[in-house]
């Protein structure tokens, strides 16, 4: 039987039914997921912004999901700096209770600022010496100079009046029945009087007990907060080290300490000081028998010694080769004790506390060892230390073809570095030593160290020993840019090899050291500094006060001088991310709603939609099946 539809009347009913059908697709999809369209070519004309909006919305989220980040691990700078500072803080009223104390009085006094005459036999003072405040006094039969006259003496206590009466006026001498009492040591010199039979000597220390503990615990707390500082700069958040400079392979800052006494034993505050130099707290270098050939150890006298390698030259590294390119015309300005160059950055390798050494015809008088106070921000001028000056003010053309006008820059070790000697085991010296100078031709380095570990003696070369200095910081100083925005970054330029942090660590190493309480024994002719106790605390505290606030630092170039300077910065970073954040989270928002006006329906609506079109494909379905079961017969 013929059906009466066409062929092309059915094509154009199914065709009708599958656009109901793509409908009920849509609608459906628009009902389940709430977007218009699956392909952004629905969209027709308004594609390009959807997909435009969405790049920004990508763009924006991922800053804000580094933001996240980058704003933890400034919090994490500024919660430790906050810790460094309570610390400091904290060390600084101990400081400034100590600075309180009559420190005059807390030098270690082996008479015990008492003399006990105890011997009624007046010749057995006979010249014998009480050194009093410098003066030495003899015991004698007539009141010549400085003699005691006691040939009237018939006991101890007539001796002891003679010496009252020879003695210069002091209210805090008392003298009473046999015994010589004074508040401090005066007794500064040999006096052979105390070695008599029946002289006796009080206590060991003047220093109260109030006094010594103290002393004692400003020290411990000294300790303490070297070790909270050095862990608080090995902060590692996220797998690096937040002030290692970009270096994140180790801890960058080195305390090799457990314990204060373990420190003192290394510091010993007489023989080995802490290092007031900041070049010497930040020294690492290494010397080894093929830079040094033999070396001659030998003595000075007391706790000084000198080195002596075989090998010219061997203690210097050259720094600057002067010439027309590198330095231009050097001028030597005596007055002001500077060197300066003509040539931008000349001096951008040397810095404040190295130990310069100038060589070469063209120097003259000049050539010698200097201690660099500062360099210019531009590098073209430096300013040494007025106990190295300038010998003579020159201007010099340097040309390195011409050996008259040749002028050579070398650096050594600083003066304080501390340096250990590896692979010695065999011989009478001592574990580590203290530069104190460098001979003008870089060959002899001077020393303090142990006394009695000080041989004179010659050490062949051998692969088996080196000289090495170590700095307290060993990470890097690679400054960090953080890219917040399209428009926006922050810094991250503070390290654990900052001034800040190297004062810090100078203030308490001079207080935790060693010999705070001067122990000399001036009986056995050492040298005593009454003024050990009241020098060292005075220093800490001017250094405290420089880490807090450096006043002009900034002004001349100096890299995070305080924590005044990087504590603004870690806060100014926190009010730049959040405001950042504040933006890029309103802006989230707004490119979140127009994307979803764009791209999103009413999913009730669409619903509705759906319903209609289900009931319209039936409708359609069911006149098509209709249609096609019409034959010629039936329509006939």
């Amino acid at each position: 039987m013929t059906r009466v539809p066409t062929y092309n009347s059915y094509m154009n009913m199914v065709s009708q039914t599958t656009a109901l059908k793509s409908q009920l697709d849509l609608y459906s999809y628009q009902m389940t997921t709430g977007i218009r369209y699956q392909q952004y070519s629905g969209y027709g004309m308004q594609a390009n912004s959807i997909v435009n909006l969405e790049s920004m919305l990508g763009v924006t989220s991922n800053y804000m999901e580094n933001n996240k980040i980058v704003s933890i691990e400034n919090s994490s700078i500024s919660t430790a700096l906050t810790s460094i500072q309570d610390t400091l803080t904290d060390f600084k009223s101990l400081l400034v209770s100590a600075s309180g104390m009559d420190l005059d009085k807390t030098s270690t006094d082996v008479t015990g600022g008492q003399i006990v005459f105890g011997n009624d036999d007046p010749t057995a003072y006979l010249n014998q010496t009480i050194t009093v405040n410098g003066v030495q006094y003899t015991f004698s039969n007539n009141n010549t100079g400085n003699n005691i006259d006691i040939s009237g003496a018939a006991n101890a206590s007539d001796v002891l009046q003679a010496l009252e009466n020879k003695l210069p006026a002091n209210s805090e001498f008392t003298f009473e029945d046999n015994t010589f009492t004074y508040p401090l040591y005066t007794i500064d010199g040999v006096s052979s009087v105390l070695d008599v039979d029946g002289v006796t000597t009080g206590d060991i220390y003047s220093i109260s007990a109030d006094q010594y503990n103290t002393l004692q615990t400003l020290q411990t707390n000294a300790f303490t907060s070297m070790k909270m500082l050095a862990d608080a700069l090995n902060l590692n958040v996220n797998g690096k080290y937040l002030f290692g400079g970009g270096s994140s392979s180790n801890s960058p800052v080195n305390f090799p300490f457990s314990s204060l006494e373990e420190f003192q034993a290394y510091y010993d505050g007489e023989n080995i000081l802490f290092p007031d130099n900041p070049a010497a707290l930040m020294s690492n270098r290494e010397f080894d028998a093929d830079d040094t050939g033999a070396l001659t150890f030998a003595s000075t006298g007391g706790n000084t010694g000198t080195i002596t390698a075989a090998n010219a030259g061997a203690f210097l590294s050259p720094a600057v080769s002067a010439n027309a390119q590198n330095t231009g015309t050097l001028t030597f300005d005596a007055t002001k004790n500077t060197i300066n160059a003509t040539q931008y950055g000349a001096f951008n390798t040397i810095s404040a506390g190295d130990t310069l050494v100038l060589n070469g015809d063209g120097a003259g008088a000049n050539a010698k060892v200097y201690v660099v106070k500062s360099v210019s921000a531009d590098g073209k001028t430096i300013t040494v230390e007025d106990s190295t000056p300038i010998e003579e003010d020159m201007t010099v053309n340097p040309d390195n073809t011409n050996p008259d006008a040749t002028v050579n820059f070398s650096t050594s070790l600083p003066f304080d570095t501390v340096l250990n000697l590896e692979g010695f085991s065999d011989i009478n010296l001592p574990d580590h030593i203290q530069i104190t100078g460098v001979s003008e031709d870089g060959t002899t380095l001077m020393f303090t160290a142990d006394p009695g570990r000080i041989p004179n003696t010659t050490v062949a070369v051998s692969k088996d020993w080196s000289l090495t200095s170590s700095s307290y910081y060993q990470g890097g100083s690679l400054a960090s840019e953080k890219v917040i925005s399209d428009n926006q970054s922050i810094t991250f330029d503070i390290t654990g090899g900052d001034p800040v942090f190297q004062k810090m660590f100078e203030a308490l190493g001079k207080i935790a050291q060693g010999n705070l309480i001067d122990t000399s024994n001036p009986l056995e002719g050492e040298d005593l500094d009454i003024n050990t106790t009241l020098n060292r605390i005075t220093d800490a505290l001017d250094l405290v006060d420089s880490a807090q606030y450096s006043k002009g630092s900034a002004a001349n170039g100096v890299l995070n001088p305080d924590l005044y300077t990087i504590m603004a910065k870690t806060d100014s970073n926190a009010v730049v991310l959040n405001n950042v954040s504040e933006s890029q989270t309103q802006l989230q928002t707004n490119l979140q709603n127009s994307i979803y006006t764009l791209k999103n329906v009413n999913q009730e609506e669409a619903a509705i939609m759906a319903l209609m079109a289900v009931n319209n494909l039936n409708a359609s379905y069911a006149c098509l099946q209709e249609v096609m079961s019409v034959s010629l017969l039936n329509y006939l």
